[in-house]
């Protein structure tokens, strides 16, 4: 199979590109122009283009001769889209794409995420059935939901073949920038981090995330979408399992969520005198609870879906940091 990946050098990029080529199938990739090679794609068989998926040229020539699209390319930020940036590429981006497949009978396995869903009522497990929250949590899964109903807009009303999915919170190795998420994992390996907030999350390895993406693309069923998550963890039981591996004591304190809410003008008002971005913001207390049950059932059974446990991981991503020289050098 002849394919192309639109943010192919990200978090997640990386990862599909890898799973991509080990499965025999060719494999483009759309960077910005001024780059190069991405150091997460370094030394594998990839057809780069240059471009913009903002450009409908560029994302033309991305889509020459090729049987199927992965588009990941998105902005990922805790930060409120002030410059309407986030927007931008979220959703113009998603368009852009999700037309040229249309126009061209492309299949497009679309990475959405599980924050763009409706998370309450809390109490009752997440699942696919769960509506898509408009208002959204942060304005990044506002704008996944976004993109999301603009995706499906086009499956019904124009018959676009594309098949959704929705990741979790990603861990493991191979995480080069190193994510939002991989900075955490550092400051918590060097003790940046004196405590921590109450956060459920589940947690999925990236790599298990990869996997589900290649097989929606020949086993996902045209209109749906698929949850690709993991185990979910409170954030005593995380800092016990990253202990565990990292061998590094972790906070013992973590503070209730309403903590958080009545420190966040102190927060925002250092970060300005600071210059510094905020260490957290409302989207942040908002996506810091979950759901204490997250279904993937419907992954598992269509698309083969099998998630390992975080521990294994945490485990892997240990000894990708400390290759990349990350864990000896405490200013990283």
């Amino acid at each position: 199979m002849r394919t192309a990946v639109t943010g192919g050098g990200g978090r997640l990029g990386c990862a599909l590109v890898r799973a991509l080529l080990a499965a025999g199938h060719s494999v483009r990739v759309l960077e910005p122009p001024g780059r190069g090679m991405p150091r997460s794609l370094q030394g594998l068989e990839v057809e780069m283009v240059h471009g913009s998926v903002l450009s409908a040229e560029d994302v033309a020539r991305l889509l020459e001769a090729v049987d199927c699209v992965f588009h990941l390319a998105a902005k990922v930020s805790i930060e409120p889209d002030r410059d309407g940036s986030m927007q931008r590429v979220n959703v113009e981006g998603t368009r852009i794409v999700a037309e040229a497949c249309t126009a061209r009978g492309i299949r497009l396995v679309h990475c959405s995420s599980h924050s763009a869903l409706e998370h309450r009522p809390l109490a009752l497990p997440l699942d696919e059935t769960r509506v898509l929250n408009m208002k959204g949590r942060s304005d990044y899964s506002r704008t996944k939901a976004e993109a999301e109903t603009l995706v499906q807009r086009l499956v019904q009303e124009r018959g676009l073949d594309a098949v959704v999915c929705m990741p979790g919170n990603m861990i493991g190795p191979e995480d080069y920038e190193p994510s939002i998420f991989g900075r955490a994992l550092l400051d918590l390996y060097h003790r940046r981090i004196p405590v921590m907030m109450e956060v459920v999350s589940d947690y999925v390895d990236a790599r298990d995330v990869a996997a589900g993406f290649v097989a929606a693309a020949t086993r996902g069923r045209r209109g749906e979408r698929y949850l690709l998550t993991g185990e979910v963890l409170d954030m005593r039981r995380f800092l016990a399992v990253w202990e565990e591996v990292s061998g590094v004591p972790m906070p013992r304190t973590v503070l209730p969520l309403w903590v958080g809410w009545a420190s966040l003008p102190l927060a925002l008002a250092a970060a300005r005198l600071s210059g510094q971005p905020p260490k957290f913001n409302a989207g942040v207390l908002r996506q810091a609870v979950l759901n204490r049950v997250v279904l993937n059932d419907k992954a598992r059974s269509e698309l083969g879906f099998s998630p390992r446990p975080p521990r294994e991981s945490l485990r892997d991503a240990m000894v990708f940091l400390k290759a990349e020289g990350w864990l000896e050098a405490p200013s990283a």
